[in-house]
């Protein structure tokens, strides 16, 4: 039985594990240089940058899959976590933190929310509610109709995820501070999405941050990726880069095998892809025309992204975010497609965790939300804002820079496969249907990234891993047994 995986994200690598460990045959073909799909190091000048998913949660979803293997997480890697892990920033400098000791929330809370802090215990319980009904729904099988979600098994969850409601009128029935309601709305504005479009669903990601917390991984999250790398190919698993899978062979309806870099086909009994990387190709079947979805396009609010390389170290937490002074206004510019005059500006800064492995100074990842394009000159004009924004806080960095890069909204869309999909999604049945599915009904091709919450991180793509390769197990024996 082989097994073809088309692209060496976290989820098609534990899958492939998985898959190996069941005695089946696997190759995955990655057409870049380095597996891990966007998670990445880009080194400049002698700084290493992490890009890619920035935060670990759920660690022991990352450890129980390696003890399912055998072995000892220790052996491959540390997971360390980050106490107060986001300092909020606001007009006039004030802030707030994110963490996951309630006792430093709530004392938080009586300054600045006391309304807030009586309620958050309820507010955790609600959270713990939903990810509850949304792990219910992804321990189902795939969704493709949205009537499937007014039925038994899925109603009652469905229900619970609240899905009338907007993030930004959920978090408002417990808290009344603004800046307090920008914290817990973030989880939109992150994605390019205004929390009162936004449904309540994203507020799930929270479980993680402010219940079980916030972590990372010893010497860059991109150790994960080689962690896997070891134990799929100790497992037998077969891995190329470089080697791009242009088509993927259909015969009535029915996988039968993968052509590499349009020149070399090969035989398999099933092909596993990325929903999201499997809609950006649609030419992967292009055989199969009245099968294809549509392809994905770039969405009006993307993002500018900036590698800065300092000769110091700064006062600035693992994650850190400067508020805009009016996020209203923010949003109403960026869906008209208007830079913001004053945006909300994050940053990523590994350095806070791990100063040892960053003795020249910060590598920061920062990003702030634009409307898509290429014009070099607005790139330009946001990097400034960006700047600007920063200084206004405290946080000048350009005497201290030694060295950056910055990345426009096509340029993302080019090096990352980045479509921003998740700006069109406005509605909580969007992501729980499977609409791939629905519209490439082909027979044994499987998708990885179909049922992940829209902030999903590096442990729930394992965990999508498992389940997909579960499923494939289960369809793949009876094949085997039809053939004897």
């Amino acid at each position: 039985m082989k097994v073809a995986v088309i692209g060496g994200s976290v989820g098609n690598l534990a899958a492939a594990i998985r898959l190996a460990r069941e005695g089946i045959e696997v190759s995955i073909y990655e057409k870049r240089e380095h597996m891990g799909g966007k998670l990445r190091t880009v080194q400049l000048q002698g700084y290493d940058f992490e890009i890619g998913p920035t935060m670990v949660t759920a660690p022991e979803v990352i450890e129980a899959f390696i003890t399912s293997t055998g072995r000892n997480i220790k052996d491959y890697l540390e997971i360390r976590r980050v106490r107060h892990h986001t300092q909020n920033i606001f007009p006039q400098t004030s802030s707030f933190f994110l963490s996951s000791d309630r006792a430093f929330m709530r004392k938080q809370l009586q300054k600045l929310d006391a309304e807030g802090a009586r309620n958050y215990d309820m507010f955790l319980a609600e959270i713990m509610k939903m990810k509850q009904a949304f792990e219910e729904i992804m321990a189902l099988p795939p969704l493709i109709a949205w009537r499937q979600l007014l039925m038994p098994p899925a109603r009652s969850a469905y229900l619970t995820l609240k899905p009338f409601e907007t993030l930004d009128h959920f978090v408002r029935r417990y808290f009344t501070n603004e800046e307090v309601i920008s914290s817990f709305t973030r989880y939109a504005s992150y994605n390019g999405i205004a929390p009162d479009d936004a449904p309540a669903l994203f507020i799930i990601h929270a479980y993680d941050e402010l219940i079980n917390g916030v972590y990372y991984v010893a010497g860059g999250n991109l150790r994960l990726v080689r962690a896997l790398q070891q134990i799929a190919k100790e497992e037998g698993v077969r891995y190329y880069t470089s080697k791009e899978v242009t088509k993927i062979h259909v015969q009535a309806d029915e996988v039968e095998g993968v052509c590499l870099n349009d020149e070399l086909s090969l035989e398999a009994d099933a092909v596993l892809v990325s929903a999201e990387d499997f809609k950006a190709q649609p030419q992967l079947i292009s055989d199969a025309e009245a099968l294809l979805p549509d392809p994905m396009k770039p969405t009006g609010i993307a993002a500018c992204v900036m590698l800065v390389a300092l000769r110091t170290h700064k006062q600035i937490y693992q994650h850190h975010i400067v508020y805009s002074k009016d996020r209203v206004r923010e949003f109403e510019l960026l869906k008209r497609g208007e830079i913001p005059d004053d945006p909300t500006v994050y940053l990523y800064n590994p350095a806070f965790s791990e100063q040892e492995r960053f003795m020249r100074g910060d590598a920061l990842l920062i990003f702030a939300n634009m409307p898509y394009t290429a014009n070099e000159q607005l790139v330009e004009t946001m990097k400034q804002r960006i700047y600007k924004k920063l200084e206004e806080v405290g946080l000048k960095l350009a005497d201290d820079v030694v060295t950056k890069q910055v990345w426009s909204p096509g340029e993302l869309m080019t090096m990352f496969d980045q479509y921003r999909q998740s700006g069109q999604v406005k509605k909580t049945a969007q992501y729980l249907l499977n609409p791939v599915l629905k519209d490439c009904q082909l027979k044994r091709l499987y998708f990885t990234g179909l049922q992940t919450h829209p902030t999903a991180g590096l442990a729930s793509a394992v965990k999508n891993g498992e389940r997909v390769a579960k499923r494939m197990i289960e369809e793949l024996s009876v094949k085997k047994d039809d053939y004897g």
